[in-house]
């Protein structure tokens, strides 16, 4: 017999599907951009909601909502270190006022009080440990990409410290950001409009798409639209736009990898154990493009 499942399934939840991104810079710290160029840029390029975090600043987004496209308020908090020395940086999202924190731990607190979402930002690039994070508490999830830290220092994927924390019985969600500054460098790719939310929301309203949020209704990616995924017969099913790679990801080295020569996966499967810690799933394509759902826990 099956242990409990928890999950937040967006595919079988009503509403439609909101492209966003929850992490950016402009002109009020040290992004190129002012707050309403990137609602412009992020607007053209297919997104439906944007949240400006710039560096222990809020900036003024409250006229650049419209109709088909939210942006939201937010922050990010650099402050304290880790054992490595390293400061943590954690994104506020649904945040209207400056936050001033002497730790980590306090710059979530505060978030959270305002009812705010608290992400732990590039876990990588911050050369931040497993210890580091679980020393933590009330954080709604960590980036699990983050594409500036990727093509400025390769240090972009943070999916070690996610399995990590899941392993250890953290119930946390991942998170693909831009971090976008918009700044040039020969040889150096544009960091905007890179990696995305997909959220399942009632409508685009800064209350419906914070709620999703905070409930798990979305799943991360860089290219790749996964369509479908149901937890039926003992079994975990996903369905994909054509990809190379669809992973199940287990805690301890387990789980099950489905490899193709050529982009021409769109659907697997999972049979559950049920002495599992957690199941997630990456569907990857050709390019290296990589899509993840939020993790399925089991009891």
């Amino acid at each position: 017999m099956l242990s409990e499942i928890t999950y937040s399934n967006p595919f079988s939840e009503k509403g439609q599907w909101f492209k966003g991104n929850l992490h950016t810079h402009s002109t009020y710290s040290d992004g190129l951009l002012t707050p309403k160029q990137l609602a412009y840029l992020y607007r053209n390029n297919g997104y439906s909601f944007l949240a400006i975090t710039d560096h222990n600043k809020v900036a003024d987004v409250r006229k650049l909502s419209t109709e088909d496209f939210l942006v939201l308020p937010g922050i990010e908090v650099d402050t304290g270190k880790g054992v490595l020395g390293s400061k943590y940086h954690i994104v506020g999202v649904d945040i209207e006022e400056e936050i001033k924190a002497e730790s980590a731990q306090e710059a979530i607190d505060k978030i959270v009080e305002l009812d705010g979402v608290a992400i732990v930002a590039h876990p990588y690039w911050s050369s931040l440990t497993l210890n580091d994070l679980l020393k933590l508490e009330k954080y709604l999830g960590i980036e699990v990409f983050n594409t500036t830290c990727e093509v400025d220092v390769l240090r972009g994927y943070s999916v070690v410290h996610w399995d990590m924390l899941l392993t250890a019985g953290r119930r946390v969600y991942g998170f693909a950001v831009d971090d976008a500054h918009w700044s040039f460098r020969q040889y150096k790719p544009v960091d905007a409009c890179k990696a995305w939310i997909m959220v399942k929301a009632e409508e685009l309203s800064r209350e419906a798409i914070i709620k999703s949020i905070k409930k798990g209704l979305f799943y991360s990616s860089t290219g790749p639209v996964i369509k479908n995924l149901e937890i039926k017969n003992g079994k975990v099913v996903v369905e994909c736009s054509p990809v190379k790679v669809i992973a199940f990801v287990v805690d301890h080295a387990r789980g099950y990898v489905y490899f193709s020569q050529k982009n021409d996966l769109t659907r697997a499967e999972y049979r559950i154990r049920g002495n599992e810690i957690y199941i997630r799933i990456e569907c990857k394509d050709s390019e290296g493009n990589t899509a993840w759902t939020n993790p399925i826990f089991i009891k």
